[in-house]
């Protein structure tokens, strides 16, 4: 796409990059007493501003917030793809599926919870939290929630997701791991959003790949770890990694990762990393796992270092494809970071506390 078809959409970005906050305000979001949580936030941005007014929340009302911050995060999409045309705009479409996609593992995860608790007599589930597509797809994710198992998801879900989650399930009856049908749909929407990048002129090409790539790889790198984890077998844990040959660094496929995949644990994994980069930042979060016993500090990790790749990608503000990508996924990130204050503020979580799970 020449640059001058860019000029519409980038003014627009750089209007609303200005918009997102920094470090700075940030730490003083996590400060800020309980009972100021809500008018500091609402004093960050007019958009904001506007949405939180509207839904009239009474204090910190964390469930509430979060769904008022994913529908400005859809409203930024949608002007992405409204300001952008031909190839451009259907690699926006196909990210802002990875939404839906999200929404979708989210139910199977409640449903899967469900069976558990009915089995051990508790119920502790609540409701998934989706971000607001369902009017821009056409596809009703959220009435999966009435369906009485994982099964029945399946069967009522639409395509795409019904077919390829049809082939998943008779390995997730047998082994009964919901990994299985999530590595399905990281595989459908990886696949679809890496034959819409190919589309792209050259250097959008180029650029795109760069970021969407290294998150095709900390997807890679986290299903590794969480598989052994569990305890999974390596020929299992192959079939379960996204195809390689797209990220423009690494190309973090199964074949690239024979040693990691091999090592009898976590910790070992991590050690023998191919690439160095990741394994850097990985061993900094290690005494975190093995304190913690959770893969958590070590998927932050990760985010972490993919937030610095997005800035890096930024700097500068060229004007090219790589611009409206890092927006949007630097808009993402915020808005996890705000819900995760919120929730922080609305169970009284110490601010050093909460700082430990907000990415800077």
């Amino acid at each position: 796409m020449a640059v001058s078809k860019y000029a519409y959409v980038y003014a627009r970005i750089r209007a609303r990059m200005s918009e997102l906050m920094d470090e700075r305000k940030l730490r003083e979001l996590v400060d800020t007493r309980n009972e100021d949580f809500l008018s500091s936030l609402m004093d960050t941005t007019a958009a904001y501003k506007d949405k939180l007014t509207k839904a009239a929340l009474v204090g910190v009302e964390a469930r509430k917030i979060e769904i008022t911050l994913k529908e400005d995060l859809i409203d930024q999409y949608l002007m992405v793809i409204k300001s952008t045309e031909g190839a451009i705009q259907d690699v926006f479409v196909e990210l802002l599926r990875r939404l839906e996609v999200k929404n979708l593992k989210a139910v199977i995860r409640a449903k899967a919870a469900e069976v558990h608790e009915i089995g051990t007599g508790t119920s502790t589930a609540e409701a998934p939290m989706f971000f607001p597509v369902e009017d821009f797809f056409k596809r009703r994710i959220s009435r999966l929630t009435e369906a009485d198992s994982i099964e029945n998801v399946i069967k009522q879900s639409e395509n795409p997701y019904k077919r390829v989650l049809e082939d998943a399930l008779p390995e997730y009856e047998k082994s009964k791991r919901v990994l299985v049908l999530e590595d399905a749909l990281d595989e459908e929407i990886s696949g679809a959003i890496r034959e819409k990048v190919e589309r792209l002129s050259r250097a959008d090409k180029e650029i795109a790949r760069r970021i969407v790539g290294t998150e095709f790889d900390l997807t890679n790198l986290m299903i590794l770890l969480r598989c052994k984890s569990e305890g999974i077998a390596e020929e299992e844990i192959r079939k379960y990694l996204l195809p390689g040959g797209f990220s423009f660094d690494f190309n973090l496929d199964a074949g690239a990762m024979n040693d990691p995949i091999s090592a009898e644990n976590v910790s070992s994994a991590v050690q023998l990393m191919p690439v160095s980069a990741y394994r850097e930042v990985l061993t900094r979060a290690l005494s975190s796992y093995e304190a913690e016993k959770s893969l958590v500090p070590l998927e932050n990790a990760l985010a972490q270092y993919f937030f610095a790749t997005i800035k890096n990608t930024l700097r500068g503000y060229p004007i090219n494809i790589g611009t409206i990508i890092g927006f949007l996924y630097l808009k993402e990130i915020e808005i996890r970071n705000l819900c995760t204050i919120a929730v922080c503020k609305e169970n009284e979580v110490p601010a050093e506390e909460t700082m430990k799970m907000v990415m800077l």
